[in-house]
């Protein structure tokens, strides 16, 4: 998104963190008008086009996942965690299954954590950072290749490992066959 980049901005990265953050809970507690609360304090102070259509932005897919979540009855966090990815929320992705990562141990935990690095290469990807997202890419592939025990609620884990070895930036949408098919993605 041109003129928001959290890397670069003080603001970007405050408003995409305090979303994010409050998304997380609104999660952990089913209760959207949590993220709601926040993006409606941003949007108060009448922000510039670029922070305003990001939260905007936010707000709708936050909504979309929502209704995923109670389409498919989704009480596994890890499943809810599919449908935060296949909706392009890769920051919000990381805050969810860093929230589960820090309660796991051995196998699971490094599995966990391949993912947040996974979902931190197309981060740094959106914003043409390139050279973070090779390194992180790296990194990501040898723990999920060694957790794949771990992660068969991705039915193509083999796709997200091809498509992070070449670094394409579209990221895939990770599969379920319990999830009914979604509208996802950035522009859904």
């Amino acid at each position: 998104m041109a003129g928001f980049d959290p890397f670069c901005d003080r603001l970007s990265r405050d408003i995409r963190n305090s979303l994010s953050v409050a998304f997380a809970r609104s999660l952990e507690k089913l209760q959207p008008s949590l993220y709601r609360t926040v993006a409606d304090k941003w949007l108060a102070a009448k922000p510039v086009d670029p922070y305003d259509n990001y939260i905007r932005d936010r707000l709708r897919r936050y909504q979309q996942v929502f209704a995923q979540i109670e389409e498919n009855h989704l009480e596994d966090v890890l499943m809810q965690a599919l449908v935060i990815w296949n909706m392009g929320l890769f920051f919000e992705f990381h805050e969810h299954i860093e929230n589960i990562w820090h309660r796991s141990t051995g196998d699971q935990h490094r599995a966990l954590q391949g993912l947040i690095q996974a979902a931190g290469v197309y981060i740094h990807l959106e914003y043409g950072r390139f050279q973070a997202a090779a390194g992180l890419a790296a990194k990501a592939q040898g723990l999920l290749r060694s957790g794949a025990h771990c992660l068969k609620f991705i039915a193509n884990l083999q796709l997200l490992l091809e498509k992070l070895s070449k670094l394409d930036p579209v990221a895939p949408p990770l599969i379920n066959p319990a999830l009914k098919p979604q509208h996802q993605g950035p522009s859904g």
